[in-house]
């Protein structure tokens, strides 16, 4: 399927109606419905801020369905926000990496599993420093350099979008809040997934699911 803004808008106004329980997971959190879309010219004084140019399906989602809303797992983020700590949106400046510098993985990230055993300790500050290494190398902000979250699983877990680098434009799960690294959302044949093919594999399952017909575009 194709990502096409009015399309996508009429097939999850089609789920709305079909799965009146909200019973796709995460639908809860953005009810299949979308923000308003955000203005062109704060898109493009964002991307000049930031000194990046966002991948055009994502661009798409933005200006003509929405800043935010109806999407894989908890919904799409506002631009330029995510859950943080909390349940609460915040700007995430502070806390993701250089934007500018190139998404640093091609394939699936993580630590040797031998870094993840831990030594004996002789008392809990031993043990309480080697777990706040461990937390500073596994959560360098470097690690997602290039690339901005649009999505969370619920806890901790998230999607980025890669901006910058040879990625830029597929979307990959951020998963080392449950020490699994790094990874690409992948199609059936191991394809990484881009903003657009991403959106629409999950929109395209959640009518099946729901039983609802659908017309195929390629």
């Amino acid at each position: 399927m194709v990502f096409i803004p009015a399309e996508v808008r009429t097939l999850v106004a089609r789920l709305r109606a079909t799965d009146p329980a909200r019973s796709v997971f995460g639908a809860n959190g953005h009810n299949f419905e979308f923000r308003e879309p955000i203005k062109d010219g704060e898109l493009i004084a964002w991307e000049r801020e930031h000194h990046v140019e966002l991948p055009a399906e994502y661009r798409a989602y933005l200006l003509e369905l929405g800043n935010g809303g109806a999407g894989p797992y908890y919904g799409i983020f506002p631009l330029g926000m995510w859950d943080g700590a909390g349940s609460e949106l915040e700007p995430f400046d502070d806390e993701l990496g250089n934007l500018r510098v190139p998404f640093p993985h091609c394939g699936a990230w993580n630590l040797p599993a031998e870094r993840f055993e831990q030594p004996e300790f002789e008392n809990d500050d031993e043990e309480d420093a080697w777990n706040e290494m461990l937390d500073t190398e596994y959560f360098d902000r470097s690690l997602v350099n290039g690339a901005v979250w649009i999505s969370h699983h619920g806890c901790a877990l998230r999607t980025v979008l890669v901006v910058t680098g040879s990625e830029r434009g597929n979307v990959w799960g951020d998963r080392r809040a449950d020490y699994t690294g790094i990874v690409p959302h992948v199609g059936n044949d191991g394809r990484h997934l881009g903003f657009g093919d991403w959106y629409m594999s999950w929109l395209e399952q959640c009518l099946r699911d729901s039983t609802a017909p659908m017309t195929r575009r390629s």
